[in-house]
């Protein structure tokens, strides 16, 4: 499923397209009304929606001209928002802007009631003078409805453009995914352990992917029922996220049966050029650092921005901390273990949220003692496992902070937040 909502939101055109093909049948629908069954539908509706052809074919026009003119100021608006995206926040971020279902519902609706005006004017043939048609009365409705996406969708992009409303919808799509798991947990479904080879087995088989990129979506169900079915182990050594090529092992199939000939694999694995959030949450908390990074740069100077995403960071990584694990199996009906993905530690995930923050930011005593305070929360969020991991991270984390950059003041403060943290660790 994970795999189809992926090529769906690659492909922008695709929720729009629907949109059209819902208004072309809705077009068939009121022709047929307006040229076979007129007489009998003429008694059901209020006579206010039909119209002589004269008519019909100017308000169809003018309602065609004003669905193209709110598109245009619509996709205008949309380049805005990606350049915005792209030089105040981060490249990484113009995807969510786009993909969402807002944007594409919004564009949809626009294609279709443009398309359906069209297409009904095309129809408004000579032979239908003396008839009132219905057409026009579907067309001001359809009108109605745009101009209120349209308020609706400047309404979402002014509220889309605050780097508040961005942050949180990242942690969002972190949160997102670890969610599944811990769904996928409680149903039994997968467990949480350390990479573990099969014990007895026949043969190993090297899978390589068909492209070069990264690593986007793994069809678990579909491995996992496949495995089941020709007895397979198969065990990743390549996570998702993780950019490999054509020549690149990223899984052992462990065989216990024979081997059959004409199984593909590697359907079910998708590599494509960019990393999505759909199951990786990591790349949710990469974005966050990058936002956080280009705030506190010399061109911007946000450091407030990157003080927000930084706290933000500090919920999607206790949310990690729950999960932790090297990696995670999946379970086929009969609890036998099918497909075995690595997965990043959370040392390895602290360490990849702070370690460019940790960099450019220490001469920023805003951004240092916020960084403290989200140790801080991990802490009192996570348990005593957790809390060792952090531990071991202080030296990286805490010990490297340069007090040489700082007055007097802020150093007293520096040490309060280190004092904090370590009676929480301790």
């Amino acid at each position: 499923m994970e795999k189809w909502t992926l090529r769906a939101r690659k492909e922008i055109w695709f929720v729009p397209s629907l949109y059209a093909l819902a208004s072309i049948i809705l077009t068939a629908i009121v022709i047929s009304i307006d040229t076979v069954f007129a007489d009998s539908v003429q008694n059901y509706l209020p006579k206010m929606f039909f119209t002589n052809v004269d008519l019909s074919t100017t308000i169809l026009s003018s309602i065609a001209t004003a669905i193209l003119t709110m598109t245009t100021i619509s996709f205008s608006t949309i380049m805005v928002v990606l350049t915005t995206y792209s030089s105040q926040f981060s490249p990484r971020t113009l995807q969510d802007f786009m993909t969402e279902k807002t944007t594409l519902r919004v564009l949809g609706v626009f294609v279709g009631s443009f398309i359906y005006t069209v297409l009904s004017l095309l129809f408004m043939k000579d032979w239908l003078d003396e008839q009132r048609v219905l057409a026009s009365g579907v067309g001001v409705i359809l009108a109605v409805v745009c101009v209120g996406y349209f308020v609706f969708f400047i309404h979402h992009v002014a509220r889309s453009i605050q780097v508040s409303k961005l942050i949180e919808r990242l942690m969002k799509e972190g949160l997102g995914t670890v969610k599944k798991k811990k769904l996928l947990y409680k149903a039994e479904k997968i467990i949480f352990e350390k990479m573990d080879i099969p014990a007895s087995t026949q043969e190993k088989v090297e899978l390589t992917p068909k492209a070069t990129g990264y690593v986007q979506v793994i069809d678990t169900e579909g491995l996992a029922a496949k495995a089941k079915e020709h007895g397979f182990h198969i065990v990743f050594n390549k996570r998702i996220g993780d950019f490999v090529t054509e020549r690149s092992v990223i899984a052992f199939v462990y065989v216990t049966k024979e081997k059959p000939d004409d199984v593909d694999l590697t359907v079910f694995i998708e590599v494509g050029e960019e990393r999505t959030p759909l199951q990786d949450g990591e790349f949710a908390l990469q974005k966050l650092a990058e936002v956080a990074l280009r705030a506190i740069s010399p061109g911007i100077n946000d450091p407030n921005t990157a003080n927000n995403c930084i706290r933000y960071m500090s919920r999607l990584l206790m949310e990690f901390g729950e999960v932790d694990a090297d990696a995670i199996t999946y379970l086929d009906e009969d609890k036998e273990k099918r497909v075995t993905i690595p997965q990043r530690n959370f040392e390895e995930i602290l360490y990849t949220g702070f370690y460019q923050i940790r960099i450019y930011g220490e001469r920023d005593i805003s951004v240092v003692l916020t960084t403290l305070e989200c140790l801080i929360l991990i802490a009192e969020g996570s348990n005593q496992e957790i809390k060792e991991k952090v531990k071991n991270m202080w030296g990286f984390l805490v010990e490297s902070i340069k007090e040489d950059y700082f007055e007097p003041l802020d150093i007293k403060m520096v040490e309060e937040k280190k004092k904090k943290l370590s009676e929480l660790l301790n």
